[in-house]
């Protein structure tokens, strides 16, 4: 009985850090998303030179990378699923952003789905555990 709830114990804190680092590894990604758009003074819903486009997949790879990097620590051994979850988390919203804004470009969307989302799953990748 007392291993039972130990078991139980360690699963719900297991489930517990992997959603902990879902988020903040998805909210490392979007939160520097949305600082960049603001502070550059970028429009995402705009045409954009292929500078701009450039610049912006590369600072959204390395955010997306890192926040999968971070997120994937606070459960080492599910590194690689908290990554992915990361991934699709950042791909579904992207994904459901361009179904909201049917006449707006979706140059920063294509980013976020081809680029974005498997950088995020990369991050994670050097977070794993091999135990």
């Amino acid at each position: 009985m007392a291993l039972d709830v130990a078991v139980k114990g360690s699963r719900v804190k297991a489930a517990a850090l992997c959603v902990a680092g879902w988020v903040a590894g998805y909210l490392i990604s979007a939160v520097s998303s949305i600082l960049y758009f603001v502070l550059l003074k970028i429009s995402p819903e705009q045409k954009a030179s292929g500078k701009v486009m450039v610049l912006t997949a590369l600072y959204g790879m390395a955010f997306a990378a890192l926040g999968s990097l971070v997120g994937a620590r606070f459960w080492r051994p599910q590194a690689l699923g908290i990554g992915a979850a990361i991934a699709a988390t950042i791909a579904i919203v992207a994904l459901w952003s361009a179904s909201e804004t049917p006449n707006a470009e979706h140059w920063t969307q294509i980013v976020a789905v081809l680029l974005m989302a498997p950088a995020a799953q990369f991050g994670a990748f050097f977070s794993r555990s091999d135990d």
